[in-house]
C-alpha cells in the first residue's frame, strides 16, 4: 500500500515513526525536524537520497527493505547512533567513505545482506565500494553484525576488538536466525568462519559462539587458536580435517578455565579428530556442558576424556571429569567408539541432569557406560533420563551396564532399532512410547520375547523377523492398563498378537495397526478354556481405529463375542490384502441369546474399508452401525489388488451414498436368505 505524505501533515513534533510493509517516499519525512527514530521494515522505498535531510535521526532501520544502495547523503546523519540494514537482500553497495562519516554510530546491523560487496585489492575505481577498514575507524562502535564473503576480506585485514559482534564470514546465515519485524538482532559475541580465522584473531579471546567450517592449519583448538576460550558457551566444528583434538596439553600448560563455560558442543565430519583432550583435562573442563552432538568423526576413540582415570589416585577426586550439567547427548557415525561415558563419570553420579541419549550408526560401540563394573548408585544418577534412542549398533550388548540406562525409572520414550545383540529387558513403568525394530540379524535368535509393557501409551514393533510371541511368561495384567497404541509391522513369524488374558486387560487401547505379518493367524489367540469360566469377557472399550494390511494367513479378526458390544467406540475399520480372511467375527455362538446371535453392534462405525479380501463371506448377521450421513464412508472393492490401506481417496457425496445403499442392500439380501433357510 502506498503511503501519502498527507498522513503526516500536522505531526511537526513527531519523534518516533515505525511502519511495516508499505510503499513510501522518504521525502515524506523531510519537514519533521524532531524525528529521532525511523523504522521502515519490509518497505518499498523511493527518494532514498532524502535520508541526508533527516539530521536529527538517532535510530534508523531499513531492515528488509528493497534498497540496492546506501547513498552518499546518508553520511550526513551525524547524530545517528543505530543503523539497521539487516536482511536487505538487494543491497549491493555502500558508497565509499560513507561509514566513516557516521562518527557517533554505536550499533551497525548488516547481517543477512547477502549481496553486499566490499572493496578489495581487485576492485576497480568504477565499482567504488566501501572498505571494511572504515569499520575500524568508528570510535564509538560497540555492536556490529556482518555477513561477508571470504573473497571480500582484504589480505592482512583484522577486525579490531569490539564489545559485541556477530560475524558470518564465508558462511550463509541460517534462515531461522531471522528475527521478527522491528527487532534488531540480539547478538552477543558470535563468529561463524569458513577456512581462515586470521581476520578475527583479536575477537577469539571474548567469543561466546564459535562455528568453524573447513578451517585449515590448526591441529587443535587450544593452544593453536587461543589459550583458553574462557567465555565460549557454544562450539560448532565442521570438516576441520587438520584438527586431532580440542585441547593439546602435552607440550604446554593449559589454563584451568579452558572451555569451562562451554554449554553446547557440536562436532561434525571431523575425520581426524581422535579425542577432546590428550592429557589430564583442566579442572573445570566441560562442567557446564549441557548438549553434545557428534556425527561422522570416524577416528574418535574416546568421546569424554579418560585422562582423569590415570590421575585420580595421584591427584585426588577433584580431577575426575564432571558432566553434572549434561542434558542431551547425540552421537552418530562414530565407528571407533566402544563406549560413551567413562566409568568414573557414571560412578560419581555425574549424569544427574541427562535427559536425552541418542546413538546411531556406531559399528564398534559395545557399552554405553564403560566397564568393568558400575555401581548400583548409577541407576539413581539417571533420575532425569526420559528419552533413549539406539539405532544400528551391531555390537551393543544386552544386560549389565547397558540395562542401567535402558531401565531407568524416569524413561518415557525408548526406541531400539537394528541392535541384534541387545537381549530382552524389562521396560520401566513410566514408559510412554516404546519402539522395537530390526532387532534380529539372520537367525541368531529363534525365539525373541519383546519386553513386557509396564504402563505407557504406545508400542511399535517393526521388522522383528523372527518374533513369534510378543508377551510370554507370567503376566501381570496391571502393566497393560495404560497401553493406548499398538503398531506391528513386518513381524513375519508372529502367530498372534494378544493372549486372552492380555486382551481382557486393555481398557485404554485406542489404535491397533498391523501390516506385513505373513504367518499371523489370529489377533487374539483362541482360548483353550471355555468362555463360561471367565467372569470378565473380552472387550476393547476405547478401541476406535483398526488397520490390518498384508497378512496372508489371517482368517478372522475377532471372536464373535466382541461383535455384541465389545467394540462400542470403533469408528474406523480398514482391512486390505488379507486373502484368506473369511469372517471379521468368528466363533462359537452357543452362549449367546437369540437376539445377540442375529445382530453385530458397531454403534459408532464411521468408516469401513475392505480391499482385496477374495474369500470374505457375507455375514448372516444384521449389522447395527453408526448413523448414515453424506460424510460416512462405507466402501468396498473386493477385486482391487491395491494394498495401500492408508490411502483415503475422497469420493463425491453422491457416490458414497450409492455405495452405501448397495452394500446395505446386499447385506439385507444375505440376511433374508439365511433367515429363510
Amino acid at each position: 500500500m502506498e503511503t501519502s505524505s498527507k498522513i503526516f501533515e500536522g505531526m511537526k513534533a513527531l519523534q518516533v515513526c515505525a511502519l511495516n510493509r508499505l510503499l513510501i517516499s522518504l521525502s515524506t519525512f523531510q519537514f519533521h525536524m524532531n524525528l529521532q527514530t525511523l523504522c521502515l521494515i519490509d518497505c518499498e522505498l523511493s527518494d532514498i537520497s532524502m535520508l541526508g535531510k533527516l539530521k536529527t535521526l538517532h535510530i534508523l532501520s531499513l531492515s528488509r527493505s528493497d534498497i540496492t544502495e546506501l547513498p552518499t547523503e546518508a553520511g550526513d546523519l551525524e547524530n545517528l547512533r543505530l543503523l539497521d540494514l539487516s536482511y536487505c537482500y538487494e543491497l549491493r553497495r555502500i558508497t565509499p567513505n560513507l561509514i566513516r562519516r557516521l562518527s557517533n554510530l554505536e550499533e551497525l546491523y548488516l547481517h543477512g545482506c547477502s549481496s553486499l560487496k566490499w572493496a578489495t585489492e581487485n576492485s576497480t575505481k568504477r565499482e567504488s565500494y566501501s572498505s571494511l577498514s572504515e569499520l575500524n575507524l568508528l570510535p564509538k562502535l560497540v555492536v556490529i553484525s556482518l555477513d561477508i564473503s571470504s573473497e571480500h576480506l582484504p589480505d592482512g585485514f583484522v577486525f579490531r576488538t569490539l564489545p559485541t559482534f556477530d560475524f558470518c564470514i564465508g558462511i550463509e546465515r541460517e534462515r531461522w536466525y531471522q528475527k521478527r519485524d522491528l527487532e534488531t538482532c540480539p547478538i552477543s559475541r558470535s563468529l561463524r568462519i569458513y577456512k581462515s580465522v586470521d581476520a578475527c584473531k583479536q575477537l577469539l579471546e571474548d567469543v561466546e559462539f564459535l562455528q568453524l567450517n573447513k578451517v585449515e592449519g590448526h591441529p587443535n583448538l587450544i593452544p593453536s587458536l587461543n589459550l583458553g576460550f574462557r567465555k565460549l558457551t557454544s562450539l560448532n566444528l565442521r570438516q576441520c580435517h587438520f584438527m586431532q583434538c580440542l585441547i593439546d596439553a602435552s607440550k604446554q600448560q593449559v589454563p584451568i578455565t579452558a572451555l569451562s563455560n562451554l554449554r553446547k558442543l557440536s562436532l561434525s565430519h571431523m575425520f581426524h579428530l581422535e579425542e577432546m583432550c590428550n592429557a589430564p583435562q583442566p579442572q573445570g573442563f566441560l562442567r557446564k556442558l549441557e548438549e553434545v552432538i557428534v556425527s561422522d568423526c570416524g577416528e574418535m576413540q574416546v568421546l569424554f576424556p579418560i585422562a582423569e582415570l590415570r590421575s585420580i589416585e595421584q591427584e585426588g577426586p577433584s580431577r575426575y571429569l564432571s558432566l553434572q550439567s549434561l542434558k542431551i547427548v547425540k552421537i552418530e557415525g562414530c565407528n571407533n567408539l566402544k563406549y560413551i561415558f567413562p566409568m568414573s563419570v557414571a560412578n560419581s553420579l555425574g549424569l544427574g541432569q541427562l535427559q536425552t541419549l541418542r546413538i546411531e550408526r556406531c559399528s564398534q560401540l559395545q557399552e554405553i557406560i564403560q566397564g568393568p563394573e558400575v555401581l548400583i548408585s548409577m541407576s539413581q544418577g539417571l533420575a532425569r533420563l526420559n528419552k533413549v534412542v539406539l539405532i544400528n549398533l551391531p555390537q551393543l550388548k544386552g544386560r549389565g551396564r547397558n540395562d542401567i540406562v535402558l531401565t531407568s525409572p524416569s524413561l518415557h520414550l525408548l526406541e531400539v532399532r537394528d541392535c541384534p545383540q541387545l537381549t530382552p529387558f524389562i521396560v520401566p513403568t513410566n514408559i510412554q512410547v516404546l519402539e522395537f525394530s530390526e532387532m534380529i540379524e539372520k537367525k541368531q535368535i529363534n525365539n525373541v520375547t519383546v519386553p513386557e509393557r509396564r504402563g505407557g501409551t504406545s508400542t511399535c514393533l517393526h521388522k522383528l523377523t523372527e518374533l513369534r510371541v510378543i508377551w510370554t511368561g507370567p503376566i501381570q495384567v496391571e502393566h497393560f492398563q495404560n497401553l493406548t497404541q499398538l503398531l506391528v509391522y513386518d513381524c513375519r513369524r508372529l502367530r498372534y498378537i494378544f493372549s486372552p488374558t492380555i486382551a481382557r486387560n486393555l481398557p485404554q487401547l485406542g489404535i491397533l495397526q498391523i501390516s506385513d505379518c505373513e504367518e499371523l493367524e489370529q489377533i487374539i489367540k483362541k482360548d483353550q478354556t471355555s468362555s463360561q469360566h471367565h467372569l470378565q469377557p473380552i472387550c476393547f472399550p476405547k478401541l476406535n481405529w483398526i488397520k490390518i494390511c498384508n497378512c496372508e494367513n489371517l482368517k478372522c479378526i475377532f471372536p464373535i463375542t466382541l461383535a455384541h458390544g465389545g467394540l462400542p467406540n470403533l469408528w474406523d475399520l480398514g482391512l486390505a490384502g488379507v486373502p484368506k480372511l473369511e469372517q471379521v467375527f468368528e466363533g462359537d455362538e452357543t452362549n449367546l441369546n437369540k437376539e445377540e446371535e442375529k445382530v453385530i453392534r458397531l454403534p459408532l462405525l464411521y468408516s469401513l474399508t475392505l480391499d482385496y479380501l477374495p474369500n470374505l463371506c457375507m455375514p448372516k448377521h444384521r449389522y447395527t452401525v453408526g448413523a448414515v450421513t453424506e460424510t460416512n464412508r462405507f466402501s468396498t472393492d473386493l477385486s482391487s489388488k491395491s494394498r495401500d490401506l492408508l490411502s483415503k481417496q475422497e469420493n463425491s457425496s453422491k457416490r458414497k451414498e450409492e455405495k452405501l445403499r448397495e452394500m446395505k442392500r446386499k447385506i439385507d439380501e444375505q440376511t433374508e436368505l439365511h433367515s429363510s433357510n
